[in-house]
């Protein structure tokens, strides 16, 4: 069942990234719930997950870095380039029925951090 959710998600950024919004469609639930924690947005159905990349500003594409799949899940870190610009995101996405039913996006960015109590953590160099 791993295998059918690895080739799911891998299929949903190949779609994804050559825009083949009726394919692409084809994948995601009806009643899909989409999540961006970081800036609070949501969307409530497969059209409205569609839409936010078919709209999506600027030349982008997405690499899979890791894909970790279970039967009903899959987490999954993606380098995400718009022009020059490279972000890491990582996808949360819940599987039902053989379609995405659920996706929580994360994009971490790099930022210092507060002084630390405790020489035992450390930080690497650049």
């Amino acid at each position: 069942m791993a295998d059918l959710s690895r080739d799911l998600i891998e299929r949903h950024w190949t779609l994804a990234n050559k825009r083949e919004w009726n394919e692409f469609s084809e994948l995601l639930s009806d009643d899909l719930k989409y999540e961006l924690p970081q800036t609070r947005e949501y969307a409530e159905s497969g059209a409205a997950y569609l839409e936010m990349f078919r709209t999506w500003p600027g030349e982008w594409r997405a690499t899979i870095r890791m894909l970790v799949c279970e039967s009903q899940q899959a987490v999954c870190v993606i380098e995400f380039a718009v022009g020059v610009e490279v972000m890491t995101g990582i996808s949360v996405f819940g599987i039902k029925d053989g379609r995405i039913n659920q996706v929580t996006d994360y994009w971490p960015a790099p930022y210092e951090p507060p002084p630390r109590m405790t020489p035992l953590l450390k930080r690497r160099a650049q």
